[in-house]
């Protein structure tokens, strides 16, 4: 009978020492780097959520639902129209984002863990639409950087609210029809042979210029020329003339005079 008995207490003393494990376990939680602990109580979410490390909870009545709060990347591929209504095949989205802590608890309680599938995708597939609709086929192609940070900045606007913080996004790849791409490419040769005429006729003309200033010049220094070789020619013939005058005086003073007694050289033929 006490070997019964005390089969009996130490059953009861083991069983004792079980639950007791099992209630410290039960009350006992770890929460990994990167996320946040999102508490309930029978299933209801409570407001307060626990950090990373060791917690406490209370046993058999709160569970913790361990959200993933790291950095996460979601790669979407998509298809749009633009502004002038050309047909993008592909675009390639790379999307940066994580879940705010503070808010996880109202994330858990309105969308669930499944958040990405419910509220993120679709958000950014609206957003790319819209924004992409701002811009012509080829502003997608010259202003990629300016139609992402539009994009990321509406679909910060979106979730936030919901508690998903948008890092960083961007337009990995645009696919446009092979008629666009044809079309793009003889733009852009049509823009270098009028570029290069645009060159050429510049050229031209500074040449031009410069041959019309260089006639301006030269026709200044010929008319400077021709004053000159018509002063001298002048003063060549009037030397002549009195040359001719000296050589025809034959040596008598003046017979006749004029007014006031002057002398005046009477050279006969």
């Amino acid at each position: 009978m006490k070997n019964q008995k005390g089969n009996v207490i130490l059953g009861i003393i083991i069983g004792v020492v079980v639950f007791i494990i099992i209630l410290l376990f039960a009350s006992i939680t770890t929460v990994p780097t990167g996320y946040v602990g999102v508490k309930t109580r029978f299933g209801q979410v409570q407001n307060d959520t626990i950090q990373e490390g060791l917690n406490f909870k209370a046993p058999f009545i709160e569970s913790i639902v361990k959200i993933d709060c790291r950095t996460q990347k979601i790669e979407y591929q998509m298809e749009a129209s633009s502004k002038d209504l050309q047909k993008i095949n592909a675009i390639k989205i790379a999307v940066n984002y994580g879940v705010d802590k503070q808010k996880a608890n109202v994330l858990y309680r309105e969308i669930g863990k499944d958040f990405n599938t419910i509220i993120v995708e679709p958000a950014i597939y609206e957003t790319m639409k819209s924004a992409i609709a701002n811009y012509t086929a080829e502003e997608l192609v010259t202003k990629r950087q300016e139609v992402s940070n539009l994009a990321q900045e509406t679909l910060t606007n979106k979730l936030q609210e919901k508690g998903i913080n948008i890092t960083s996004l961007s337009m990995v790849d645009l696919s446009f029809s092979e008629e666009f791409d044809q079309a793009i490419e003889k733009k852009q040769v049509v823009e270098q042979q009028t570029q290069q005429a645009k060159y050429e006729l510049e050229k031209a003309k500074v040449e031009n210029e410069k041959k019309v200033e260089n006639a301006k010049a030269e026709a200044e220094v010929m008319k400077q020329q021709n004053q000159e070789i018509t002063e001298k020619t002048l003063e060549l013939k009037r030397l002549e003339v009195q040359q001719k005058l000296i050589e025809k005086w034959n040596g008598q003073l003046p017979t006749t005079s004029l007014g006031d007694n002057i002398p005046m050289l009477n050279i006969g033929k």
